[in-house]
C-alpha cells in the first residue's frame, strides 16, 4: 500500500492517572484521576491502484444510471431544454449581468487610478476613496458569484452530479486510513467493512454520534478527496497548498463577512428608498386631479367680472 497523502489530526484523550498520597493517619493512598491531554493521530490517504480505479469507474456507471432511470436529466438534455425556451438566463438577467461586468470594470478602472499615487503620498479623502472603491470592488464580486452560483444552480440536480457526488464519497470510504504508513503495525481503515454498504453504515454511525475529533477528521477527508477527484491535488505539495488554503479560511471568513454586511446594508438602503419614491411619485397626480375638480366647479372668469358688477350696482343704489 502506497501513500498518497499524509496528515496529522489532534484529538482530546482522557486517561486514567494514579496518584500516590499518605492519609492523615500516614497510610499510603493511591487515587486514580482522569487526566486530559492531545494527542496527534496520523490519518493518511492510500494511493489508488488500477483495480481501485476499475472499481469506482463501474460505481460511477452503475450510479449514474439509477439516476437517470430514478428521473434525473443529464446536463446535456437539460443542457438543450433551456436552449430551446431561450437560454439559461432571460433577457433582463443578461442586462443585469452585463451591468454588473460593467460596473466592476469601471470599479478596478477607478482602483487602478487611485492605486498610481503611493499610500503614504494620498491625503485622507483620497486614502477614504480608495477603501470606498476596495469595498464596492468586494460587493459587486459578490453579487457576480451569487448571480453566477445560481446560474450554475440549475444544473445542481443532474444524474451527472448525483453520480459524482457519491462516487467522492466512494472514494473517501476507500482511501482512508489511521496511521503511520512507516509503521504497518498501526495501519487500519478508518471506516470498517467488507463491502461498500458496511462502510457506508460505519460513515454515517461516525457522522451521527461521533466525537469532535471524529468530525474534524470527516470533514477533512471529504475535503481533501474532493480535491484530489477533480485533479487540484495530486502530490504531496499540491495538497499541502490545499492545507494551508483550509487554514486560511478564517481570514477569508471575515473578509467575506465584511463583504456581506456591506451588501445587506446596500440592499437595506435600496428597500428603504423603494417606498419613498412610490409616495412622491402619487402626491402629483392626487393634486392635478384636485385642481383639475377646483376649475371645473368655478364659473368662467366672464361671468364672474359680471357677477361682481351687479353688486356694486346694488350697493350704490
Amino acid at each position: 500500500m502506497k501513500k498518497l497523502y499524509q496528515f496529522e489530526v489532534p484529538e482530546v484523550v482522557t486517561k486514567k492517572v494514579e496518584e500516590k498520597s499518605k492519609d492523615k493517619d500516614g497510610n499510603e493512598v493511591t487515587v486514580a484521576k482522569d487526566s486530559t491531554e492531545s494527542v496527534q493521530r496520523s490519518i493518511f490517504l492510500r494511493k489508488p491502484t488500477r483495480s481501485l480505479f476499475d472499481e469506482a469507474e463501474l460505481y460511477y456507471g452503475v450510479t449514474l444510471s439509477e439516476g437517470i432511470k430514478a428521473g434525473l436529466l443529464t446536463r446535456a438534455l437539460l443542457a438543450k431544454r433551456f436552449s430551446n425556451d431561450g437560454g439559461v438566463m432571460s433577457n433582463p438577467d443578461k442586462e443585469e449581468y452585463a451591468d454588473l461586468y460593467l460596473k466592476l470594470f469601471e470599479n478596478q478602472n477607478g482602483i487602478e487610478r487611485a492605486s498610481s499615487k503611493r499610500e503614504r503620498d494620498r491625503n485622507t479623502a483620497e486614502k477614504e476613496e480608495m477603501a470606498e472603491l476596495l469595498k464596492d470592488n468586494g460587493v459587486v464580486k459578490r453579487e457576480i458569484q451569487e448571480f453566477e452560483m445560481a446560474q450554475a444552480s440549475l444544473f445542481d440536480q443532474t444524474a451527472e452530479n448525483r453520480a459524482r457526488n457519491k462516487t467522492i464519497l466512494w472514494w473517501v470510504l476507500s482511501m482512508s486510513y489511521y496511521g503511520d504508513i512507516k509503521d504497518k503495525g498501526t495501519i487500519k481503515p478508518i471506516f470498517e467493512g467488507e463491502n461498500f454498504k458496511q462502510r457506508l453504515a460505519s460513515y454515517d454511525a461516525m457522522e451521527e454520534d461521533g466525537t469532535e475529533f471524529q468530525e474534524d477528521v470527516l470533514k477533512k477527508l471529504v475535503y481533501y478527496v474532493s480535491y484530489w477527484y477533480v485533479g487540484q491535488a495530486q502530490t504531496p505539495e499540491e495538497f499541502e497548498e490545499v492545507v494551508k488554503a483550509l487554514e486560511e479560511t478564517g481570514i477569508a471568513d471575515e473578509a467575506q463577512s465584511a463583504i456581506d454586511d456591506a451588501v445587506d446594508e446596500q440592499n437595506k438602503e435600496k428597500k428603504e428608498k423603494a417606498p419613498r419614491k412610490k409616495k412622491a411619485a402619487k402626491k402629483p397626480k392626487t393634486e392635478e386631479v384636485k385642481t383639475e375638480e377646483v376649475k371645473k366647479d368655478e364659473p368662467p372668469e366672464e361671468e364672474k367680472v359680471a357677477e361682481e358688477k351687479v353688486v356694486e350696482e346694488s350697493n350704490n343704489a
